[in-house]
């Protein structure tokens, strides 16, 4: 679907990275290391200086209507609708450019009206919606078509708990339907939710392409675990425990869970004292990002 080979463009250096039909991919790293920029790339908005990029088989600056045809994109510094326009005649000059028949337009549109909830300002003209009314059409509009492939970049910004928990259900539907989503966002929640894979960009370098929990294995294995104990105190010398506190009759454990698991330390503990709560804190991927500019 997506192939980078020795890609250099602004602050990207030399990625190479191949991304298939049917994933979706979170595109993560601090600001500036050029997340958005590999998306421009993807659907031909810039020309690599240096290598090649291939999205659906085409070389994208090339062929930008083609696969505009088939993609959807959405930057946050990119106007997506034309602003004096209301909603809904934006909507229906994208009826006109993809050629979607009326009953096929009149079904979709109904149904992403009602799922995101811009139907009530459909009448207004875009400049005079909030950010978050903007974002549920721009959304809409762009979920429109069904394209085989998905270019997101912080479209979530100014939504709604509501409207993002809709989004993330929309975008999964239609990655269970054969789509393709790259998404680049800065709320780790959302992309943890959303993806399976994970491409870490830091200074334009790829540090980073592969499995979500591999990722965390690597850059973010420290764990912690907080229990109430009620009884005398367990001995936590033979434990390969990072660092422990204790206050009365909680402790609270920090662990590398690439040597123990939680299991583990809970069955050590149990076999020593009564456990009368536990909480646990898993490393996200806003501590892999940290932790791979610590490296």
């Amino acid at each position: 679907m997506i192939f980078f080979e020795h890609v250099s463009k602004f602050i990207l250096s030399d990625v190479s990275v191949h991304i298939p039909q049917g994933a979706a991919v979170g595109l993560i790293g601090p600001s500036g290391c050029g997340k958005t920029t590999f998306l421009k790339l993807v659907c031909g908005l810039l020309r690599p200086t240096a290598g090649c990029v291939h999205t659906m088989r085409l070389i994208p600056e090339k062929n930008r209507r083609k696969i505009g045809s088939m993609a959807g994109a959405f930057f946050a510094d990119i106007p997506f609708f034309q602003e004096t326009d209301t909603v809904e005649s934006n909507f229906k000059d994208i009826k006109i450019i993809h050629r979607i028949r009326d009953d096929v337009f009149d079904r979709e549109y109904a149904a992403l009206a009602e799922r995101l909830g811009f139907g009530p300002f459909a009448g207004e003209p875009v400049k005079q919606l909030s950010l978050g009314q903007r974002r549920r059409a721009e959304l809409g509009a762009l979920l429109l078509t069904r394209p085989k492939l998905l270019l997101l970049d912080e479209a979530a910004e100014g939504l709604d708990q509501t409207a993002k928990d809709c989004l993330r259900e929309l975008l999964l539907k239609r990655q269970a339907e054969g789509a393709t989503l790259v998404i680049s966002s800065h709320n780790m929640e959302e992309i943890s939710a959303l993806c399976d894979r994970i491409l870490l960009l830091d200074h334009g370098n790829l540090c980073y392409y592969g499995d979500k929990e591999l990722l965390l294995k690597r850059f973010a294995p420290t764990e912690e675990m907080e229990i109430s104990f009620s009884g005398r105190l367990p001995d936590l010398e033979d434990l390969p425990i990072a660092h422990y506190v204790l206050r009365q009759n909680k402790l609270k454990l920090t662990y590398n869970s690439n040597y123990v698991t939680s299991a583990e330390l809970l069955g050590h503990i149990l076999a020593q004292t009564t456990i009368t709560a536990v909480t646990m804190r898993k490393s996200g991927l806003s501590d892999a990002i940290r932790g791979n500019q610590h490296k």
